[in-house]
């Protein structure tokens, strides 16, 4: 189960688009529950206010000792903490925290340790949703950096949406996400990543049809490394 909320800003009629497809090449905070890896969750039931809390821990995050049939070479893990409420009707305010504890190997060479978070709000009134949001991701830094290096300090992305319900079968969106690198050392140039997804659902019955269309531009922080894709797509209530 997925514990992060980089996508809690996002009211896209289909899907959060950078999250399917063909892929962008943004960085995104780390998940303690991402797939492959063995999680303990606590989730709260819902509190006052509709909130809820959940924390979530990994270990042996790395490939070996995963099965447990073998023992890991790194005893590296991630916890994470996160919250959503919502204060007034129509508003959700989301946040994610979450940091790996480096495994004790002796050595500290360590300049910086991974962690990362984000926060968003979505608000809906009637047939409008609009939602906005943040997330960061900071990498692991082994050694110091030297002078002159392209070394990225951390990533910051922004994402916004608007949906709007035309009807009850009809929904169309549009969302915008921004990726940019922060280098430690400043003079480096770098290029940042710009996404627009244009999104219509229709309802037919049991069916819902949908049309995403996403631009992209500097995939993976490249410069001029564009592309476009369309998604058809068909799914079905049962």
């Amino acid at each position: 189960m997925e514990t992060t909320k980089k996508y809690a800003w996002d009211a896209s009629a289909y899907t959060s688009q950078s999250d399917t497809g063909n892929d962008e090449g943004i960085t995104y905070p780390g998940d303690a529950g991402a797939a492959g890896t063995a999680t303990i969750q606590y989730h709260t039931p819902e509190l006052a206010f509709g909130t809820t809390a959940s924390i979530a821990f990994n270990t042996n995050m790395g490939a070996d000792g995963l099965s447990g049939n073998s023992i890991g070479s790194s005893g590296n893990s991630r916890e994470e903490y996160s919250l959503v409420t919502k204060p007034v009707d129509g508003l959700t305010l989301s946040a994610h925290y979450n940091k790996v504890n480096d495994y004790d190997d002796g050595t500290v060479s360590e300049q910086q340790l991974e962690e990362g978070g984000s926060y968003a709000a979505k608000y809906s009134a009637g047939n409008l949703t609009v939602g906005y949001g943040k997330s960061f991701q900071a990498p692991e830094l082994s050694t110091a950096v030297a002078g002159g290096t392209a070394t990225v300090e951390y990533y910051e992305n922004t994402g916004m949406s608007v949906a709007y319900a035309v009807n009850d079968d009809l929904s169309v969106s549009f969302a915008r996400e921004e990726s940019e690198r922060n280098m430690a050392h400043s003079a480096t140039t770098t290029y940042d990543i710009e996404m627009d997804s244009f999104q219509i659902a229709y309802s037919l019955g049991g069916a819902t049809l949908s049309i995403a269309r996403k631009d992209v531009e500097n995939q993976s922080y490249t410069q001029d490394l564009d592309f476009a894709e369309t998604i058809i797509a068909m799914t079905f209530a049962f």
